[in-house]
Order: C-alpha cells, then structure tokens, then sequence
C-alpha cells in the first residue's frame, strides 16, 4: 500500500511519518508539503501514486480538494490532528503518528 503523508513544508511531521512507514515491508511512504517552500511540493503525479493520504491538519485535506480535485478522485484523505509543534523523530510525534496512522493499516 502507497501511503502519502503531508503536512505544511514536509520538514517535521509528514517526513518522520514517511520515515516511520518506510520501513514496513507492506507499505511504501512518501511525504510533501502544501506550502510553496516545501521540501517536496505536493503534485499530482503524488496524489495518483498515493492508495491512502494521510494530512496533519484539516487545512491541508482543504488545500488537497481545492487545488486538486480531479486528482484525488475517490482517494480516502485522513486528517491525522497533529499539531505542528514537534521536531523531526521527536519520540512524542512517533507514538502520536503510529496510534492515529495504524488502525487504519490493519483494515
């Protein structure tokens, strides 16, 4: 299973989440950002490759929608409510990710 992950600029929480997926051997983790200063930019080609996309805040599910509509399709979009005031692998936004991102990897 693809899994995108995206947050503001891809620097802290989308990237410790691609990280942390990453090296599963079920699935494949990428992540991006919304904001045009982003390590990696959120693009279309991201979007299709993606089977499930988890977002960090609703904001970012509604820069998705707007920007992206034909894109996303029937893409499932799960805003995660992570706030944007940890650091990358901090050990609290691990936990945090794994317990909002794992239950729906087991369905």
């Amino acid at each position: 299973m693809n899994l995108l992950f995206v947050c503001d600029k891809n620097v802290m929480r989308s990237r410790t989440a691609e990280a942390i997926y990453n090296g599963s051997s079920q699935h494949r983790a990428k992540s991006a950002g919304v904001a045009h200063n982003s390590k990696v930019n959120v693009t279309p080609n991201l979007i299709h490759w993606a089977d499930i996309i988890f977002v960090m805040e609703e904001e970012h599910k509604e820069y998705l929608t707007r920007e992206f509509p034909a894109d996303i399709g029937f893409r499932e979009i799960i805003i995660l409510g992570i706030d944007d005031f940890y650091y990358y692998m901090d050990p609290e936004l691990v936990t945090l990710i794994k317990d909002k991102v794992d239950p729906y990897l087991e369905q």
